[in-house]
C-alpha cells in the first residue's frame, strides 16, 4: 500500500513538475518576483512564472531559484506548476481550489512534493484588489525523507501599474516580504 502511494505521488509530481514557482499561487499570472525573507536568517528568491495554454484547465508553470544570504552553500531552485481546478465555488467571497506540485534541488537533496491549493480573491466580496492562497504539500527529500511544503500568501495588486506586493510565509522564509511584476 505504501509503495503503491509512493508510486502515486511520485507520479503526480513528474506529471505537474514540467508544469513548473517555488510557493504555487492559486490564481495562475505571468509574472517575475523577487522576495526577500527571514526563516533562520536572511534570504532571497528570484524567479518567474508563465500561464500555460492547456484547454479548459487555468495551468501556470515557473521557476524559482533562492539562498539564504548568510551561507550561500544552501541555495537551492524549485520548478513548480499549478491547475486551477475549480476557479469559484458559490461562497462568499469566492473559493478557488486547484492542485500543485514542485520539484528541487537543495540542501536537502532532491525534493518532490504535489498537494492542494485554496485561495480567494477578495476583489469581489471586499472590492480591495487583493488575492490570498494557501498551499500544502506532502512530499520526499533525497536527504530527509518525509517532507512537507507549505506556503500562506496575501497579494495587493496596483491598479495603475502591472506590479503586486507580496505577504508570505513559506517551507522556505518563514516571513517573506516580495514584489511581482506583471507581464
Amino acid at each position: 500500500m505504501a509503495r503503491t502511494l509512493a508510486k502515486l505521488l511520485c507520479s503526480l509530481c513528474a506529471v505537474f513538475a514540467p508544469f513548473a514557482a517555488a510557493a504555487p499561487s492559486i490564481f495562475p499570472e505571468e509574472a517575475a518576483f523577487a522576495t526577500f525573507g527571514y526563516g533562520g536568517g536572511v534570504g532571497g528568491a528570484v524567479g518567474f512564472e508563465l500561464v500555460l495554454p492547456v484547454r479548459y484547465l487555468d495551468v501556470s508553470a515557473g521557476l524559482e531559484a533562492y539562498a539564504p544570504v548568510t551561507n550561500l552553500s544552501e541555495a537551492g531552485f524549485r520548478a513548480s506548476g499549478t491547475a486551477l481546478v475549480f476557479p469559484a465555488f458559490g461562497t462568499t467571497p469566492p473559493l478557488a481550489v486547484g492542485f500543485g506540485g514542485d520539484a528541487g534541488y537543495g540542501p536537502d537533496g532532491v525534493s518532490l512534493h504535489a498537494g492542494p491549493l485554496v485561495g480567494t480573491d477578495l476583489l469581489f466580496s471586499l472590492r480591495v484588489p487583493m488575492t490570498v492562497s494557501f498551499y500544502l504539500a506532502p512530499g520526499y527529500a533525497s536527504r530527509e525523507g518525509f517532507s512537507l511544503a507549505w506556503a500562506a500568501q496575501l497579494r495587493y495588486y496596483f491598479d495603475a501599474e502591472n506590479v503586486a506586493v507580496e505577504l508570505s510565509s513559506t517551507d522556505l522564509f518563514l516571513f517573506g516580504l516580495g514584489v511581482r511584476i506583471l507581464f
